[in-house]
This record gives C-alpha cells, sequence and structure tokens, in this order.
C-alpha cells in the first residue's frame, strides 16, 4: 500500500460540461472512479428496480424487454420536483450508496490507486460530500454543452429542466477545491487533471463541510450522489 495522500476526489459539475472526459483523464493516471450514473443504468436493468418503478410511475416507464424507459421516466422525473425526490430517495439512493460505501472500503484497505473520483451529479445533495477530501467543479460554455446535450439525444429543453432540477450552481462553486473549464480540448483537460492530481496528493486537506442548506448526513446516511441517469 502506498504512504502518499490519497485523495477522495468529488466530480461535481454543470449538465453536459463533461465530467465523464475528466474522470477518464483521472483514470488513465491509476485513479479508481466511482460512476454513480453507470451504476444506475445497471439498476434499471434489474428486475426488482424494474417493478418498483413500474409500481411508482406505471407501465409506461418500462420497455418491451423489461428494462425502465429512462426517456420516458426522465419526462416524468425532470419535471416533478417531488417525482424526481420519491425516485431518489425510495429506488436510487439506498442501492447507489451501498456500491459507494463497498467502493470506499475497497480504496483505503485494498488499492494503492494514487485517488478515488466520485463521479456523482448531485454528491452535494445526497449529502455526501463528506467523504471527500476535494471537490472538483466542471463547467463548459452554454454552447458546448447544448450541443453536447443535443448528441446524448435530448431535445432542446431537456438541459435547461434538468439544471433546474439541481442544486444551487453558484453554491457547489464556492465549495469546490478547483474548477476545470472543459473547453472541448482534451489536451487541456490532461494537462489539468495531471497538475490537480499532484498538488492534492501532496498533503492531506482537513474534512470538509456540509453544504450550506443541505441534510448532509441526516436525510438519508447512505446517498450516493446519483441522478437518476436517464440519458
Amino acid at each position: 500500500m502506498s504512504s502518499a495522500f490519497r485523495p477522495v476526489i468529488g466530480l461535481v459539475g454543470q449538465v453536459c460540461a463533461g465530467k465523464s472526459t475528466v474522470a477518464e483523464a483521472f483514470q488513465r493516471r491509476g485513479a479508481w472512479v466511482y460512476d454513480a450514473d453507470k451504476i444506475v443504468a445497471e439498476l434499471y436493468k434489474d428486475r426488482g428496480v424494474v417493478q418498483q418503478v413500474q409500481k411508482m410511475f406505471g407501465r409506461e416507464v418500462v420497455n418491451i424487454d423489461g428494462t425502465v424507459n429512462k426517456k420516458a421516466l426522465a419526462q416524468i422525473a425532470f419535471t416533478d420536483p417531488a417525482e424526481l425526490k420519491r425516485l431518489t430517495q425510495e429506488i436510487i439512493f439506498p442501492r447507489t450508496g451501498a456500491a459507494l460505501e463497498s467502493i470506499l472500503k475497497k480504496f483505503r484497505e485494498e488499492s494503492d490507486a494514487p485517488a478515488l473520483i466520485l463521479d456523482a451529479p448531485t454528491l452535494f445533495e445526497a449529502g455526501r460530500a463528506d467523504v471527500c477530501d476535494r471537490i472538483l467543479f466542471v463547467s463548459a460554455p452554454v454552447e458546448r454543452r447544448q450541443e453536447w446535450s443535443l448528441k446524448r439525444g435530448w431535445d432542446v429543453n431537456e438541459r435547461e429542466r434538468r439544471e433546474k432540477r439541481l442544486g444551487d450552481e453558484n453554491a457547489k462553486l464556492e465549495k469546490a477545491d478547483a474548477v476545470i473549464v472543459n473547453d472541448g480540448s482534451i489536451e487541456h483537460i490532461e494537462r489539468e487533471v495531471e497538475d490537480i492530481l499532484k498538488e492534492w496528493s501532496a498533503e492531506a486537506p482537513a474534512r470538509r463541510a456540509p453544504l450550506p442548506g443541505s441534510k448532509q448526513g441526516q436525510e438519508h446516511p447512505r446517498n450516493a450522489g446519483a441522478t437518476p441517469e436517464i440519458k
């Protein structure tokens, strides 16, 4: 096991700003990545989860093959705050929380990886920023974010709908230890990630404080910062 400080880094940012691209740059340097959205995508194939989603939102959110229809679910969850809260609090967070606790334990006890990246869009809203040593915020020009959202197959208004359902962007920026502006250049991201990893591995920072106004550690102690991963 390495004796160097190995930070747990919370990766948050704007919708469609390229957080996954940043996470991949860390991964190329040996870091472990916890991808909350990928975990949720797998959950939507689980029979028990599908049955719970169908019971909560109706048959129209289930595909013929028995998986969750993410587009149909998005139309419900990202237009109604109450329904989004039901989905995350009752179905998503309890399951992703268990996965997060597992990878944290393995990272601390079994790994020599230089860092663990928590790619979890709603890290603060879920009350899990407390497990992070550092917070990295990823932003991008709105024109690029809109372009990237359309490439995902979203309609022209979907990005804005999702942004309105997430927490205060400025509050997250204030809590961030660094910001990467993704201008579309992979070389720029690689340089930024290289510098950040070197700097943050140099010494152990103090444990982070909760985001003002959040229910960190109270509402659900096993939340894991995943959005419903509806792409």
